[in-house]
């Protein structure tokens, strides 16, 4: 993949100045998630990034939960719903957080949580009202 060449040193091997940015570092690791089978580069990338392991313990906050929870699971596979609430919690103690876009999240993640608890009672309600204690071949 070109893109990545500004990246590379003369050798083809990823800039060990690299290792200094967590940030870079946190984002090529993320970037090596969305690869599929036969994209040498990304693959590349992702053994490159396995120092974040030993970076987390000398980072700070933010940056360190950031790093911690995409070493934990990528961000590219996981299911958006479950991981925005600790997702929230990290991006509110970031300097450059928009406390718009925040609200936002925090608005659209509630209503999406009434929205579930609200099915999740008619679930139930239809269950109980389905009363399979009636049926003759059930288990005893």
């Amino acid at each position: 993949m070109d893109i990545f060449n500004k990246y590379r040193d003369e050798n083809g091997s990823f800039k060990e100045s690299l290792l200094n940015d967590a940030w870079g570092l946190l984002g090529l690791y993320e970037a090596a998630h969305l690869r599929v089978w036969g994209e040498d580069t990304l693959d590349e990338a992702l053994a490159f990034t396995t120092t974040l392991k030993s970076m987390v313990e000398h980072l700070e906050y933010p940056l360190a939960e950031k790093v911690t929870q995409a070493l934990y699971g990528s961000t590219r596979k996981c299911l958006e719903r479950l991981e925005a609430r600790p997702f929230m919690s990290v991006y509110q103690e970031e300097a450059s957080h928009s406390n718009v876009l925040l609200k936002f999240a925090k608005l659209d993640f509630n209503l999406v949580q009434s929205l579930y608890k609200k099915e999740l009672s008619s679930i139930s309600r239809w269950w109980k009202d389905l009363d399979f204690s009636e049926l003759p071949f059930k288990r005893r």
